[in-house]
C-alpha cells in the first residue's frame, strides 16, 4: 500500500496527533513493508504557532519514512494579528483558518499530484484537511484524523464539521467523540473509533530502582509521589491540582508533587510555589526516558484538565502499573473505568479532587490493582501495533468504498 501522511510537522514531539502519525508511518512500513510518505511544512513548530524555527532539510528518510517538508506563507499573520485588535473580536471563520494555515501552494500541489492509494491528514485545524472540497481530477480516498477535544463546542464549528462530513472516513480517539460527532450529523458508519498509543514501556527493565530515583529526583524516602506531566498550561487545570495538594498536606504533609512538561501559559504562576512548596518539583521538557522515570518514580498520575481528546498520560502512567486519577469528562471517562483502573474527580472540583488521591494513598492494595488493570488494557488495547494495524484497515476500508463509487 501507498500512503500519504500529512500533519503540521514530523519532529520528535512526544505529543499530540503528529506523534500519532509519525508512530503509525513508522509501524506501517515496519510490519506491512508499506510506502509511506509524509508531507509536512518546514518548520520545528506547528503553522498555527507565531514562532517560527526553519528545518533545513527539505527531505530526507527517516526510520524507513520519506518525509517532504514545504515551506509556507507567514506575512498574513501579524496583519490578521492586528485586524483582530483593532476589531476587539476574534477573527472571522475563514480568516482564522488562514491565521491557523499551513498556507502553501507547493503542499497543495504535492498532494493533488501525488501518487498513492490513501491519504490520511492530521489534524482537523488545518488547511490541508480541506483536500475532498478540492477540484482535483486525481483525488485520492481522503481519511481525517482529527484530535477534537470535543467538551469544547469551539472544535464543533461548522468548518471543522465540514471537513468531518467530506472525508471518506474520520478516526476519532474516543466513544465520546464518536457520539458528540454523530449528535451534530456526522454519519455514523464513517467513523471509526481508535484511540491513542504508547511503547514507553519498553523502558522499564532498564531504569534503575526506585529507590535510586528517589534520590536523583530529591524525594525524600517513604514520600507517596502525585505526578503531573503535560504542558503547563491554564487549561490543564493545574491550579486545581495545587490547590488538591494543599488540601492534602494540610493533613499529610509528607505527599510529594512533581509537576514535568512543556513551558506554557501557567509557568509564571507556577514558579511562584517553588519558594512556597519544598515539597514540589517542576521540570520542563523531559525526555522520554526521564519521563519514564518519573512514572516507576511515581505513586499516581493525575490529570486534572477540564478539555482531553484522549489523554496519553493514562496509558504511559498504566504502562507502569500506576493508578490514575483524571477529571470526569466525556474523553477522560471514555478511557478511564473509574473505580477499575482510575478514579474520576468532579471537574475543577479540588476538594473532590483531593478525596480521590486520598482513598489512593490510603490503600497499597487498590493502587497495585487499579495499575494492573491500566496495564492489561494498555497491552490489550492500545500498543503501537495495534493503533497501528486500525488506521491500516480504515486505509483498506476508505479504498474499497472509493472503488465502489
Amino acid at each position: 500500500m501507498k500512503v500519504l501522511h500529512v500533519t503540521q510537522n514530523y519532529e520528535p514531539s512526544k505529543g499530540g496527533t503528529q506523534y500519532m502519525i509519525k508512530k503509525v508511518s513508522e509501524n506501517l512500513a515496519e510490519l506491512y513493508h508499506d510506502t509511506v510518505t509524509v508531507f509536512t511544512t518546514n518548520s520545528y513548530y506547528g503553522p498555527n504557532r507565531n514562532i517560527f524555527l526553519k528545518i533545513d532539510n527539505a527531505e530526507e528518510d527517516i526510520e524507513g519514512i520519506h518525509v517532504k517538508r514545504f515551506p509556507f506563507l507567514r506575512a498574513h499573520k501579524p496583519l490578521l494579528k492586528y485586524y483582530s485588535s483593532l476589531s476587539g473580536k476574534p477573527l472571522p471563520s475563514f480568516l482564522y483558518r488562514y491565521n491557523i494555515g499551513p498556507v502553501s501552494p507547493s503542499l497543495r500541489s504535492a498532494m493533488m499530484h501525488h501518487e498513492c492509494d490513501i491519504i490520511c491528514a492530521s489534524s482537523i485545524d488545518y488547511l490541508f484537511a480541506d483536500y475532498p472540497s478540492w477540484k482535483n481530477k486525481n483525488k485520492k480516498p481522503f481519511v481525517l484524523y482529527g484530535g477534537l477535544h470535543a467538551e469544547d463546542e469551539r472544535c464543533l464549528n461548522q468548518a471543522y464539521l465540514v471537513r468531518i462530513r467530506r472525508a471518506d472516513f474520520y478516526i476519532a480517539n474516543t466513544e465520546f467523540e464518536k457520539k458528540v460527532l454523530v449528535n451534530h450529523s456526522v454519519e455514523d458508519n464513517k467513523i471509526r473509533v481508535i484511540g491513542g498509543g504508547t511503547d514507553i514501556f519498553r523502558y522499564d527493565e532498564s531504569l534503575m530502582a526506585k529507590e535510586l530515583l528517589r534520590k536523583k529526583y530529591r524525594v525524600p524516602t517513604g514520600h507517596p509521589v502525585l505526578l503531573y506531566l503535560g504542558r503547563q498550561e491554564s487549561s490543564k487545570g493545574i491550579d486545581c491540582l495545587i490547590s488538591a495538594f494543599e488540601n492534602l498536606n494540610k493533613e499529610r504533609p509528607l505527599a510529594h508533587l512533581i509537576i514535568a512538561g512543556a513551558k506554557g501559559s501557567y509557568s509564571k504562576q507556577l514558579q511562584k510555589f517553588l519558594n512556597t512548596h519544598s515539597s514540589i518539583n517542576i521540570m520542563d521538557d523531559v525526555t522520554e526516558l526521564v519521563k519514564a522515570e518519573l512514572l516507576k518514580l511515581s505513586d499516581i498520575l493525575v490529570l486534572p484538565s477540564q478539555y482531553e481528546s484522549f489523554g496519553i498520560v493514562f496509558l504511559e502512567a498504566w504502562s507502569f502499573k500506576k493508578p490514575v486519577v483524571g477529571a470526569d469528562i466525556g474523553a477522560v471517562a471514555s478511557v478511564i473505568e473509574n473505580g477499575k483502573d482510575g478514579l474520576l474527580f468532579k471537574p475543577n472540583n479540588a476538594n473532590d479532587l483531593t478525596e480521590k488521591i486520598k482513598t489512593l494513598l490510603n490503600s497499597a492494595a487498590l493502587r497495585c490493582e487499579m495499575g494492573f488493570a491500566g496495564y492489561e488494557k494498555v497491552m490489550k488495547n492500545y500498543t503501537w501495533p495495534i493503533i497501528s494495524a486500525r488506521f491500516r484497515d480504515v486505509y483498506e476500508e476508505a479504498i474499497e468504498k472509493v472503488k465502489k463509487n
